[in-house]
């Protein structure tokens, strides 16, 4: 656990690992993470690309750096500045700059700008083409999920609970939210949905908010879940994951709390349902994933709520959050295996191990690969294959030979 002081506060800030060891206790004992099955075999071919070191990881802090693509090239960080751009193709490292940086939270960007923060409290940016500064702004605290940006403003919540917003070309504060946070909570922030209108985000006391984006002024405001229980622990609502869109429906998440619906104009409820994650959802092929603090896999319906299915083989394996990509949903756990299940049914269809020492931050789908970033630096590209399509590959690798 960690402690996080501010000038107005003391909050303590609990890890994910420690809270999902406390949320698996029965009692005084603690539920082991379920046993994969060792005579597993793959269903689906998934091969790896190329494995790539990019830099020494998180240098054991348990961060999340999630390298970033755009325009046909990954740009990628390590926690101690070392930035690096890639070929996604081959995996060969076309730049790499020293930036000296204590590097807190994941690397995002757009069209001009990468944008990173660090353990000294500021956001900065850099030139995309040449990763030289082009400003820094300083924040109230670390920030340890990714900066968004529109292209015009760049937005980033700190871990004790603020929201700040700049203008993307110099760096100038547009405004800022302060929220009021509870004397717990998980160590983690959820990074702002933003559009050219709005921005919107969740905060550890169980709210979420739609602001607008040149004022500042709230759009609305909605309670994702109400701390209950005679403990601060017990009272933890933290919806620490990222939200999803579709059309005018938003779906998110809190820990200890309920999946819920809203609408994005309004805020207001559609349904909602009891679950608890702190990880972010997944959408695609009519369906919400989510990965609970359990282990549990669901999909549910996007309409409803309702199961379509759950998949109960990785109960307190410590998943990490969901991704689609082609017709699998893939999630991590707490050993560094990838498994990849079928969207339709939940069945377990491949399972690799691209680290041991884990899988962190955000996947990266491509048309043709899922890029896969490592707590020990690596990034690793796997390419999933018809039966096919793998025999020919097979074939022509052998004939390059």
């Amino acid at each position: 656990m960690l402690f996080f002081f501010s000038k107005h506060s003391v909050r303590l800030v609990l890890t994910g690992l420690l809270i999902s060891l406390l949320s698996a206790c029965s009692g005084n004992k603690v539920n082991q993470p379920t046993e994969l099955d060792p005579d597993f075999k793959d269903r689906i071919l998934v091969e790896r690309s190329w494995k790539r070191s990019i830099g020494e990881g998180d240098l054991d802090l348990k961060l999340d750096l999630s390298s970033f693509y755009f325009d046909g090239l990954i740009y990628s960080i390590d926690g101690a500045g070392y930035h690096t751009v890639l070929d996604p193709e081959t995996g060969k490292i076309l730049r790499e700059t020293e930036l000296n940086i204590q590097v807190s939270g994941g690397l995002s960007g757009d069209n001009r700008h990468l944008y990173l923060t660090s353990f000294e409290g500021e956001l900065i940016a850099l030139d995309r083409e040449t990763a030289s500064e082009v400003w820094r702004a300083k924040l109230s605290s670390e920030a340890i999920s990714k900066p968004s940006s529109n292209g015009n403003l760049v937005s980033v919540q700190t871990v004790d609970g603020k929201l700040f917003t700049f203008a993307a070309a110099d760096g100038r504060l547009r405004w800022r939210y302060d929220s009021i946070g509870p004397l717990l909570s998980l160590r983690g922030t959820p990074s702002p949905i933003i559009s050219q209108r709005y921005t919107i985000t969740s905060f550890a006391n169980g709210e979420m908010l739609a602001f607008d984006n040149q004022s500042g002024d709230i759009y609305w405001k909605t309670i994702l879940s109400t701390p209950v229980g005679r403990t601060e622990l017990e009272r933890l609502v933290d919806p620490d994951g990222q939200a999803v869109i579709d059309g005018e429906t938003l779906y998110t998440i809190a820990y200890q709390g309920k999946l819920l619906a809203l609408d994005i104009i309004t805020g207001s409820e559609k349904w909602a349902k009891t679950y608890s994650s702190f990880n972010s959802l997944a959408y695609g092929f009519g369906k919400i994933y989510v990965t609970t603090a359990d282990g549990e896999v669901l999909a549910i319906n996007p309409k409803n709520g309702a199961e379509i299915w759950r998949n109960e083989d990785f109960k307190y394996r410590r998943l990490n959050s969901p991704f689609i990509y082609q017709q699998t949903l893939v999630f991590a756990d707490l050993e560094g295996y990838l498994h990849f299940l079928d969207v339709d049914s939940g069945k377990v269809l491949a399972r690799k191990q691209p680290d041991e020492d884990g899988v962190m931050g955000d996947f990266i789908g491509l048309s043709d690969q899922l890029l896969v970033s490592t707590h020990s630096g690596h990034l690793v590209s796997y390419k999933l294959y018809s039966t096919e399509e793998y025999l020919r590959h097979s074939i022509e690798k052998k004939l390059a030979r």
